[in-house]
Parts: structure tokens; C-alpha cells; sequence
């Protein structure tokens, strides 16, 4: 069959397949296998599904079960929502469960989606923390080899009813376009000591950690620890806490002030690190800042703020965005959502390029709200569930990286 046509129209009808088709065509015969495997082929085939006029990427979730008290059982569960009919919001789902490529019943932290890829590490400050990079769709992964550094263990401090160790553990995932490769970055942060955090970067090309020695402002994640890094336009961020004049005694008591926050920046290719600001907040409005999001499609960097309005009786979800990448007053509020909405709404998940907001209800549901044509697509229910959420794009990444990738 591969005898009827020129490789090169074999090629162009190839490239138009999605993934899984694609797979399968690998068995037809040597000189099509030759053609997919090659590098050139899946980076020409990402890049062309990346900048298809009708490109509508699928939507990535993370669902955990939220432990019982007295109870060490959690379960993980990853789906894949690929959109069927998009006019008619029509979904095909695949759910996949690599948790059992971690030690059981240890917290599983989805550190971020970039070109079909997804990372997701075991956290664990007090060891060397299992990191993985693995491809959904097609069932591939490779465990990256232990960071460099860990701290040693000491006793906890508990704060709010909560057990809050001494360090502060971030980690993102991100793609260097200069060099064509993937990068997993791990910050470890004392809080006891006024030391510059120690950075770690591992390249996917050498597959190895090196420390790197680079200016970090020092920084507090708080309960932000479980929410991913967001990677647009060349960089990782992160929602942080500053506290340049830390006192251990004064934080105990008072707790850290939230208009010391800030967005932790770090630009994969030049491996360096700065400060964003956050929009200001209304004089009328007291806000609590839930999550940065990409915008899919963009190079604009989203927040969502939960505010409270009227004494506290009403309370919307203020959707922000930076239009001039870096530029803090460039940040603009392109619309509002009714917190009681829908019968409630819990917090903004991901934002589309289609325009779509997706959800999480008060009553667990997961749904896809266009807020222009006021309709409301159900897309899953996630009651007691904690729910992590990105766009994806289907990519052959990992197809010929024997003997390092696994299959699960």
C-alpha cells in the first residue's frame, strides 16, 4: 500500500491523523514506521495540530479523593475530555490511573500539561520526591532520576489546626523553544532561614538535575503549594507570599498578610527569576485571590479573584487578565461571574481558547459555562474530589525514546 503514493503525500495525510491513528499506521510497514518515529515528524506534527485554524485542545483533569479522617486512603484519577462536536459540546473521555507508578497513598501533585506532556510528582520535601513526565495519549512515561538535594527532617509546627512543615517545595514544568527541550523546575525554600532558595532544573534532552546559582526572591506558598505552576510565554509561575522581614514569633500569631502577594516568576530558557505584580484591588471590594491560568491560545497570564461585596452577602469571581505580558498595568478584568450561579460556584478551573470557562460547583459538578451565550455544558461530576484542571494537546512526544520511556 505505501508502494501507491509518494512518501511525501504519505506524509501530508499522516500529519492530518490524530494520534492514535497515527499509532496504528506504525505497523502498516518499515517505511511508515521509519517516517512517524522520526523527530521531525512528531515536532512537525505537534506544531501543525498547535496552529490548526480549527485547533480545539482537550481539557486535562486531576481528580482526588479527599482523605476520610483517620484514613490514609486517597485515590488518584487522571481523564482526558476531547471535544466530539464542539458547536454541540459533545465529549469523549479517557481516564487513566498512573498513581500506582508511586508509592501508595502518597500525595500526587499535578505539576503541569506543555505539549502533550504532563508531570506529576510525589510530594515529599523530606526525601527525594518520584518525578514523573508522561504522555496520556499514548500511554508512555520515563521517571526522572532523583533531585540533587533534600533537607534533613525536623520537627513540625502547627499552625490553624494545620501540619505545616518548615519548607516550601515548588515545582514547575515547562518547554525551552530556544532549545527544544523540556524542563521540570524544583525550588526548595527554608522558611527558618533567610538563605536563597536552592534551585534544581532538569533538562528531558540530558536527563540530568544541576543546580543552578541564581537570584530568587524569597517567598511563602501557603495552601498554594498544591495548585500547578502555569506556564505562558516562555515561563513558570507561581502565586507566593512575600515576607523580606519574616519573624517566626510575629507569623505564629498574625499570620501573613495577603496584599504581600506576588507572582514568582521563572523564564525557562534564561533560567532566571523575577517578581510580577498583581492587579490592585478595589477600594469597595475585599478579594481573596484563588489561582493563576493560562489562556489557551495566548501568551496572556490569567488570575482569579474570589471577592466580597456588600459586607460579605455577595461574592463574584473576578476573571483578570495581563494583556501586555509583564507589564503590571496591563491588567484587565474581562468579566465577572456570579458566585451563587449555577447553584454555586466553587472556583474557575481553566479557561479556553474557544472563550469557555470551566467550573467547579458547589455541589461537586464540573461544567463548561460560555459566558457570552450563557449556555452550561456538564462535564463531569467531581463531589468529594479535589479537581486540577489544563488544556491539553494530543501530541507522539515519547513514541521512539527507548530504552528510557515505559509503558504503563
Amino acid at each position: 500500500m505505501s508502494n501507491h503514493f509518494p512518501l511525501e503525500i504519505v506524509e501530508e495525510i499522516l500529519h492530518r491523523l490524530p494520534v492514535k491513528s497515527i499509532v496504528k499506521c506504525t505497523s502498516v510497514c518499515k517505511a511508515w514506521n521509519s517516517l512517524i518515529t522520526r523527530q521531525t515528524f512528531i515536532y512537525d506534527h505537534l506544531n501543525r495540530t498547535i496552529q490548526a485554524p480549527n485547533h480545539n485542545s482537550s481539557l486535562f483533569f486531576q481528580f482526588r479523593k479527599l482523605m476520610l479522617p483517620r484514613s490514609l486512603q486517597q485515590e488518584e484519577t487522571y481523564s482526558l475530555y476531547s471535544s466530539v462536536n464542539q458547536q454541540a459540546d459533545q465529549f469523549s473521555v479517557e481516564r487513566f490511573t498512573p498513581s500506582h507508578l508511586f508509592e501508595p497513598n502518597h500525595y500526587m501533585l499535578f505539576v503541569g500539561a506543555c505539549n502533550g506532556l504532563v508531570c506529576s510528582a510525589e510530594f515529599s520535601p523530606l526525601k527525594s520526591t518520584t518525578i514523573i513526565i508522561w504522555n496520556p495519549s499514548l500511554r508512555k512515561y520515563i521517571v526522572l532520576p532523583k533531585p540533587i538535594t533534600t533537607y534533613k527532617k525536623r520537627s513540625r509546627q502547627y499552625l490553624g489546626g494545620y501540619v505545616n512543615p518548615k519548607y516550601d517545595i515548588a515545582v514547575g514544568f515547562g518547554f525551552d523553544s530556544r532549545n527544544n527541550d523540556y524542563k521540570v523546575v524544583r525550588l526548595m525554600n527554608d522558611r527558618c532561614t533567610k538563605d536563597t532558595p536552592h534551585v534544581e532544573v532538569y533538562a528531558l534532552a540530558s536527563h540530568i538535575w544541576r543546580s543552578i546559582s541564581v537570584i530568587v526572591p524569597q517567598f511563602f506558598l501557603n495552601d498554594h503549594w498544591r495548585l500547578p505552576s502555569v506556564f505562558v510565554n516562555g515561563s513558570l509561575h507561581w502565586l507566593v507570599w512575600r515576607y523580606d522581614d519574616f519573624d517566626a514569633a510575629a507569623y505564629q500569631q498574625l499570620g501573613v498578610r495577603l496584599n504581600d502577594m506576588f507572582i514568582l516568576s521563572f523564564d525557562v530558557i534564561q533560567e532566571t527569576f523575577r517578581e510580577l505584580t498583581l492587579p490592585q484591588q478595589q477600594p469597595n471590594e475585599q478579594a481573596v485571590i484563588s489561582r493563576l491560568l493560562p489562556v489557551e491560545g495566548s501568551h496572556s497570564l490569567a488570575l482569579v479573584n474570589h471577592v466580597s461585596m456588600k459586607w460579605g452577602m455577595e461574592r463574584v469571581l473576578c476573571i483578570w487578565v495581563m494583556k501586555d505580558y509583564g507589564n503590571a498595568n496591563s491588567w484587565t478584568e474581562i468579566f465577572r461571574l456570579d458566585g451563587g450561579r449555577y447553584g454555586g460556584i466553587l472556583t474557575v478551573l481553566a479557561l479556553t481558547s474557544s472563550g469557555k470557562v470551566v467550573l467547579t460547583l458547589n455541589n461537586g459538578a464540573i461544567v463548561l459555562v460560555d459566558p457570552i451565550k450563557k449556555s452550561v455544558e456538564h462535564v463531569g461530576l467531581g463531589r468529594m474530589y479535589e479537581v486540577f484542571a489544563s488544556s491539553f494537546v494530543e501530541s507522539l512526544l515519547f513514541l521512539n525514546k527507548e530504552p528510557d520511556v515505559l509503558s504503563f
